[in-house]
């Protein structure tokens, strides 16, 4: 079944950086492997090579990129559970991957559109378009909510409703098939 009908940039780019692997699930998506793949050193948030770094306490996770190739460093603050350590872990990858700055020393302007930017392509990295076809397949089975799609994806809610919402430009919370036809979901209350 094929439903899927636009791509963006950002997605582009996410299914730039998965064409070097080949993943059969979403689980497989391993980044601590993809930063590997691309030089990326993931070093924890304390770690002595900071010192002298200005860091707000409440930072979990921040990169420094080198000056070529997409390669940096990326100190991510230990102890957080998986999901959120994998959440960070994309987006940091995403900020390395696509901008050469140190997100420390930019103005507010520029860090939010950077933000944004790495949000999108780490959404589009840890649930690409090849997987989000199986959720559709298993609405015909029985609806499927933000909860299950999060799940299978291994991602919070908050980053499955994200992703949804970008591939069908409105909220969504979940697919259903009624008289043969898939659709989506969103509830009025929430």
């Amino acid at each position: 079944m094929q439903l899927r009908h636009h791509t963006d940039y950002w997605e582009e780019r996410a299914d730039k950086v998965l064409s070097h692997f080949s993943y059969t699930y979403p689980d497989e998506i391993d980044l601590y492997d993809i930063c590997w793949r691309y030089g990326i050193r993931v070093l924890p948030l304390d770690s002595p090579s900071i010192e002298g770094i200005a860091i707000n306490k409440h930072l979990k996770a921040f990169s420094i990129p080198k000056n070529h190739a997409r390669r940096g460093t990326i100190f991510i603050k230990e102890g957080l559970d998986a999901i959120e350590t994998k959440l960070l872990l994309a987006e940091e990858f995403c900020h390395l991957y696509a901008h050469h700055q140190t997100q420390l020393s930019v103005d507010q302007y520029t860090l939010g559109k950077c933000e944004n930017q790495a949000k999108r392509m780490a959404a589009y990295l840890l649930m690409p378009g090849q997987f989000i076809e199986d959720v559709y397949s298993d609405a015909y089975e029985a609806p499927v909510v933000i909860s299950d799609i999060a799940d299978y994806f291994l991602v919070s809610d908050e980053v499955a409703a994200y992703r949804m919402e970008l591939e069908f430009r409105h909220k969504v919370d979940g697919f259903a098939v009624s008289r043969g036809k898939l659709g989506t979901l969103e509830w009025l209350n929430q």
